[in-house]
C-alpha cells in the first residue's frame, strides 16, 4: 500500500467516524478540518507533491466553511 493511498484511507476513516460521532455539522466540518490539517502536517514529507495540491483546495474550501460558521456564531452573540 502506498503512503498516499494510507493517507486517504486515513481521511476516509475520520470522516465516517465523525459522521457518526458528532450530531452537528458545524462540529462536524471543524472535525473534518482538523483531521485534514493534522494528516496533511504530519504526512506532508512523506507524501508526493502533487497529492499535496489534492490535498489544498479541501484544506481552502473548508477553511472557508470554518469561516463562516464562526461568523454566524459571532454574530449569534452579538444579537
Amino acid at each position: 500500500m502506498d503512503v498516499d493511498d494510507t493517507i486517504i484511507l486515513t481521511l476516509a476513516l475520520w470522516a465516517i467516524i465523525t459522521s457518526v460521532i458528532v450530531p452537528s455539522i458545524d462540529i462536524y466540518v471543524t472535525l473534518l478540518l482538523i483531521g485534514l490539517l493534522v494528516i496533511a502536517e504530519v504526512a506532508g514529507s512523506f507524501i508526493k507533491p502533487e497529492a499535496k495540491q489534492v490535498l489544498k483546495p479541501a484544506i481552502f474550501f473548508l477553511l472557508f466553511v470554518f469561516l463562516i460558521i464562526v461568523a454566524k456564531k459571532i454574530l449569534e452573540v452579538l444579537k
